[in-house]
């Protein structure tokens, strides 16, 4: 995504937007790594797991983190997300050619997996600077 499509001095938070079918598997095997980068170096990165039983940790836990992995929590809509981490926009003295890269892999392993529906990517505004 250009910069130039975001607001300047804004802390952005990235969501992946999914659902995961009752017939799904291998999503809660392995944990997955998400990384942003923002001018050629990565800014940000956390692990989550796609795990089926989300809702048995989220009431163990702080709402969408199991111990350091981040979980999907359900929204009112119907879909889940899961946050993906963040970065800052700082307009970068004008230059409109800078482009925001978000990835979501799994880097260890080789799980065979199922049932996941992707929507697409979320980036909404955390906080004005």
């Amino acid at each position: 995504m250009p910069t130039a499509m975001l607001s300047q001095n804004t802390l952005y938070e990235a969501y992946l937007i999914m659902k995961i079918s009752h017939r799904a598997y291998g999503l809660d095997v392995m944990p997955s790594q998400a990384s942003i980068e923002l001018k050629n170096q990565v800014v940000f990165t956390s692990t989550a797991i796609l795990q089926q039983g989300h809702q048995e940790s989220r009431n163990k836990q702080e709402p969408g983190v199991e111990g350091e992995e981040k979980v999907p929590m359900e929204r009112e809509d119907g879909w889940m997300e899961v946050e993906l981490g963040e970065f800052f926009n700082g307009g970068y003295g004008g230059d409109h050619h800078e482009v925001v890269k978000v990835s979501f892999k799994e880097v260890k392993g080789y799980q065979l997996k199922g049932g996941l529906v992707i929507e697409g990517l979320e980036v909404r505004p955390k906080r004005i600077v």
